[in-house]
């Protein structure tokens, strides 16, 4: 950090903790065997998880909500976010790899399932956006997702 260039009221140090949870895929078959490596950054309060539905409901040149009339009704019109993270293929270390920005409580929830004797899965739905494969959803869970 630079003092000349920060605002008056910028921390001088910051924490943040991160997690890095490691897998094998073993469904669907046509991907089994195929390594993820996902990275979670905690935050106090991440952007993205402090969006409301207004905020995606698209707008017009005038910065005036969109509707669009549906069975006779106006309804909104809405951009939704492409995903939680982006998901790259590395090729180097051969995996799969993600990085996102969660609220710190989460880690401590996938922490507590991690540190079970049980058997623990990474739940990944992605899907893919113009080439590119984006995360919709991420868990950690002790229950098998496929049951």
């Amino acid at each position: 950090m630079n003092p000349l260039w920060s605002d008056l009221e910028t921390h001088v140090l910051e924490a943040s903790s991160d997690l890095e949870v490691r897998g094998k895929c073993f469904y669907p078959e046509e991907r089994k065997g195929e390594k993820f490596v996902i990275t979670l950054r905690g935050s106090p309060s991440p952007v993205e998880f402090a969006r409301t539905v207004a905020d995606i409901q698209q707008r017009d040149a005038d910065g005036m909500p969109r509707y669009r009339m549906y069975r006779g009704y106006q309804v909104p019109i809405f951009e939704c976010p492409k995903g939680v993270a982006r998901l790259r293929r590395e090729r180097r270390a051969d995996a799969w790899k993600a990085w996102m920005y969660v609220p710190e409580s989460y880690i401590d929830n996938c922490l507590a399932i991690l540190r079970t004797n049980a058997a623990q899965y990474i739940y990944i739905h992605e899907h893919i956006i113009e080439k590119e494969r984006w995360i919709n959803s991420f868990s950690v869970q002790s229950n098998d997702p496929t049951e």
